[in-house]
């Protein structure tokens, strides 16, 4: 047993091998015979699950664990397997991105190490050959049966499968698992996540014969060849398509299907090839396909796909990294409706089923390696090409994680490429990764993105080599993290060299509100067969939800060392609800494209393999359509505003408007005013209302229309900052940009207008904009036209947002508006939105993103109105709007959403213009075209009225 050798633990950290742990094979489940076969693994009589109820106890380290006899002393706390113990308050939650965990000293790692001994009974009839299958352990773990020990194993998302044959009695047995938090893998295991531990995958057993089938390879060919070669075991019989034919070990057998059912996302066609040998039944689910690269071009069956995909991790808000199959499924389902098609294992291997439901419902996967030493490639640790993927000493471990992946998954139709991990910088070892992986299996590609450094100049992304032979590296893509549209339509393409396909493995930030890029993104991707396509980061927000509390992140238990509310960056939210953002995905990774000629609707069909058959919705007339992949139909409409809407089965696929936008010119006729200066106050009658304004700011202080007062109109440049905002806002901050108020120079008053010529800035700083603004009175209706150009943009780059704010009772809860909506739009983040007429209420304008943030803001609206049942207010002549419960101030400085106060008003905000969402979390600012402009101006009207009762 551990502990008992000499130099135990420093022999466990200072390698990489596994003791008893057979070599990893292809995953199946074998059954008695063809009558018994399921679906569902459980039903077969060789399956034997372990999960369920076990017992825990917690140690500081191995030595401590040993010096309490761990074996004789059987814990008695209750949990769940699967599961993670730091749910089971075993352990403290501690969510890092890039650092590690731990004192970077590889292989060791800290002798005070959180150990946890996992104990159960179980009954079995010993039978032939027994093996236990641990299918996810973080970060390693000792496995003893009946107080014998039987081994160790490592990589936290691998399978472990042990032979226990010998150790197995008739009756009942007793399983033991020491499982430690950090081992020498910890070091390769450095990916953006929680740092969770414990057994989080499933735990079983298989009895078999005591000579079986071991591995086996199956490759398919766009022509129907079907290829069955028997890695290892018994000689076997293979049934495929009504032929059999028998297989020795060593031996490969092929069949060929006549005009076969080509396997895609699209078109998930599988075949049965039935496989047995000496009393065990296996099923393999076959998808024939053919992945080929010819002339800088990713073909799948001969056709350049597009993946419009999603990195994914798993996670379960009340679970963490212990996913059900029901959790994937959920996943899966939603991911359909969104139109995503492709996954990235986001940064290790999903279990094995997670494979199987791919296959069967039609997503193709980029299966990555269980592989990450980011710490050691940034900040203070950082080496030129990558510390850990440049030490000959860890060639070893790092192949080891690419022969864990690709044997388990090489015969899953849905993985088309393979990724030899994350974020590890560049070394000699990545050579032997794909080395290794390339003689394993020719038939798929491989990728890897570090193979380039990014480079920031504060304009777009540059990126230069990161070694001498970047263009002759063994890879087979060029992969990015998000590079702008700009890089891939020029620097790219324009590049001679390199002759590669062209794949984001991570873009576009879905973090908090947003994201904000995905047109430029896809108008790019679509311009050329050399786009493979990409993988927003990412799926899903980690939001932990812990005891009482909503959703959580880093730094909410005390840890010091965290990466705050970086894992809140899905384009769905922990519990898988759905966003404005996510809304914007699945319109740009939508089926059809639906364009505009003259008076014809044409729609496309951008499928490769799937016919489009549905029912379409003009101005709520419907009629049914099919459209072949690739084609186009016609038709004819005479109307000018459109509404198209594509559905199957009363889901809506995609949808497109067609509008045409008018500038609305607000026709006013001013009426005469007269003026009293009192203090510092200039007080206006324009009829029977009353204005007064701050001659100090320019700024209107109070307004009394209709016996109701109300209270000053701001001028307002701030927004409370989105995720994607984090980087641009220390510039704002460092200008004190949102402490930065108006000073009036001078000011004049006419019969019928008043103007102020004024500067805005901050205390101790030079003004950063002059503006004129002009106050024209209308019976109830103020109208504020500005010019205003910014002294030096160069400081803070661009300003969020230029309009009016006013603060109303919060009695004021009605809203009515017409812009695109229902949900929030931005400058670049409106095109899923319908433009169209609405009503809600002020507080479910009011978005939960679980840091509170800028939201709920329409995008060209033609009026917004709100009311409090008797009083309302009309405005007009924005580019955009939001009516909030709470103030810029409050959601800037509140950590979460479940702690907010309660409302203290209604916040009506017009702008001239609002800053796109942009997704500089990690991608690109709001591009120029998306930004408040350093100089404009516009007309806001604000009418004060009654409401009517129609």
């Amino acid at each position: 047993m551990p502990g008992k050798e000499e130099n135990s633990v420093k022999k466990l950290y200072a390698q990489f091998g596994y003791e008893a742990t057979l070599p990893p094979r292809s995953y199946y489940i074998p059954f008695a015979d063809k009558e018994e076969w399921n679906e569902d693994r459980t039903q077969s009589s060789r399956f034997m699950s372990l999960c369920g109820n076990w017992k825990i106890r917690a140690y500081k380290s191995p030595e401590a664990a040993e010096a309490a006899d761990f074996l004789a002393n059987e814990p008695e706390k209750d949990i769940v397997v699967p599961s993670c113990v730091q749910y089971y308050g075993l352990d403290y939650f501690q969510y890092t991105n890039v650092n590690y965990p731990i004192p970077f000293d590889p292989p060791y790692v800290p002798t005070e190490n959180p150990t946890y001994h996992y104990s159960r009974r179980f009954n079995v009839k010993k039978s032939g050959s027994q093996y236990i299958l641990f299918e996810g352990v973080d970060s390693c773990f000792y496995l003893y049966v009946n107080d014998k020990y039987v081994g160790f194993s490592q990589i936290s998302h691998r399978v472990s499968e042990f032979d226990i044959s010998e150790y197995i009695v008739d009756g009942e047995n007793k399983l033991d698992v020491l499982v430690l938090k950090w081992c020498a893998g910890t070091y390769f295991e450095d990916q953006d996540k929680w740092r969770f531990t414990g057994i989080f995958r499933d735990v079983y057993l298989l009895t078999r014969p005591q000579q079986h089938i071991v591995d086996y390879k199956i490759e398919t060919k766009a022509d129907g060849e079907v290829t069955f070669r028997l890695m290892e075991g018994i000689s076997a019989l293979v049934t495929f398509e009504g032929m059999t034919k028998s297989v020795r070990q060593g031996e490969t057998i092929a069949f060929k299907v006549s005009d076969p059912h080509l396997w895609s996302a699209e078109t998930p066609y599988l075949y049965d090839m039935d496989i047995t040998a000496n009393g065990e039944f296996i099923r393999e689910k076959v998808g024939i396909r053919e992945i080929t690269i010819k002339d800088g071009v990713f073909l799948l069956n001969n056709m350049p796909i597009k993946l419009r995909g999603v990195n994914r991790h798993d996670f379960h808000p009340q679970k963490g990294a212990a996913v059900s199959l029901d959790d994937i499924m959920t996943d899966l389902k939603l991911m359909k409706q969104l139109n995503v098609n492709a996954i990235r294992t986001s940064h290790y291997p999903s279990c094995p089923q997670f494979y199987h439901l791919c296959d069967k419902y039609g997503f193709y996967v980029l299966d990555e390696a269980d592989l990450e030493t980011h710490g050691c490639v940034c900040g203070e640790l950082n080496r030129p090409e990558g510390y850990i993927a440049q030490q000959p000493e860890y060639e070893y471990a790092m192949v080891e994680r690419q022969k864990m992946l690709v044997t388990r998954d090489k015969n899953r139709a849905c993985v088309i490429i393979w990724s030899m991990g994350n974020e590890c910088g560049w070394g000699r070892n990545f050579y032997a990764c794909s080395a290794f992986i390339k003689s394993s299996d020719s038939t798929r590609p491989v990728h890897y993105e570090r193979v380039t450094a990014k480079h920031y100049d504060g304009k777009r992304n540059k990126y230069v080599p990161n070694f001498e032979d970047m263009y002759t590296a063994p890879v087979d893509f060029t992969s990015r993290m998000y590079a702008s549209p700009e890089f891939m339509a020029t620097d790219y393409l324009n590049d001679e060299k390199d002759t590669r396909p062209f794949v984001q493995c991570e873009y576009s930030h879905a973090m908090g509100n947003g994201p904000g890029d995905l047109k430029d993104y896809w108008d790019v991707i679509y311009s050329s067969d050399r786009f493979t396509g990409g993988f927003i980061w990412e799926w899903a927000d980690h939001g932990v939800k812990y005891k009482d509390n909503g959703f959580m992140y880093g730094g909410d238990f005390g840890e010091y060392l965290h990466d705050g509310n970086f894992c809140i960056d899905g384009m769905v939210s922990a519990d898988r609800k759905i966003k404005a953002g996510t809304m914007q995905i699945k319109y740009y990774y939508q089926p059809l494209r639906f364009e505009r000629e003259k008076d014809t609707i044409v729609i496309t069909n951008k499928n490769f393999f799937k016919t489009e058959m549905g029912e379409l919705d003009i101005n709520e007339t419907k009629q049914s359509i099919c459209i072949p992949p690739r084609s186009s139909i016609s038709i004819k409409t005479h109307e000018r505003n459109l509404c198209v809407r594509y559905s199957v089965d009363n889901n809506e696929v995609a949808h497109a408007q067609f509008t045409e936008e008018k500038q609305i010119q607000i026709e006013f006729d001013p009426v005469e005013i007269t003026t009293e200066q009192k203090g510092h106050l200039l007080n206006v009658t324009a009829g029977k209302n009353n204005y007064a304004i701050d001659i100090q700011s320019g700024e209107i202080e109070k307004i009394t229309v209709n016996g109701q007062v109300y209270g000053r109109i701001k001028l307002n440049l701030w927004r409370a900052p989105i995720d994607n905002d984090m980087f641009i806002k220390h510039k704002w901050n460092v200008q004190f940009l949102k402490y930065a108020r108006p000073y009036v120079r001078e000011y004049k008053i006419t019969d019928k207008v008043i103007s102020f010529n004024i500067i805005v800035a901050a205390d101790s700083l030079k003004p950063i904009m002059k503006a004129k603004i002009k106050y024209t009175f209308l019976n109830s209706s103020v109208g504020i036209a500005t010019e205003y150009e910014q002294t030096d943009t160069t400081k803070f780059e661009f300003l969020p947002r230029i309009g009016f704010c006013i603060k109303l009772d919060k009695s004021f809860n009605k809203l009515k508006y017409n812009a695109y909506g229902d949900d929030e739009t931005y400058a670049d983040m409106y095109e899923y939105a319908i433009k169209g007429a609405y009503e809600s209420t002020v507080n479910e304008q009011y978005k939960n993103y679980v840091k509170p943030q800028e939201c709920g803001s329409h995008y060209l609206p033609e009026y917004a109105e709100v009311s409090n049942g008797k009083n309302n207010i009309r405005v007009e002549g924005m580019r955009s709007f939001s009516c909030l419960p709470y103030s810029t101030e409050t959601l800037e400085t509140t950590m979460h959403d479940y702690e907010l106060p309660e409302s203290d008003g209604t916040y009506l905000c017009a702008d001239y213009f609002m800053s796109g969402l942009g997704t500089n979390a990690c991608g690109e600012l709001p591009y120029e075209k998306y930004r408040t402009p350093s100089k404009g101006e516009g007309v806001i009207t604000f009418v004060f009225g009654k409401e009517t009762n129609k």
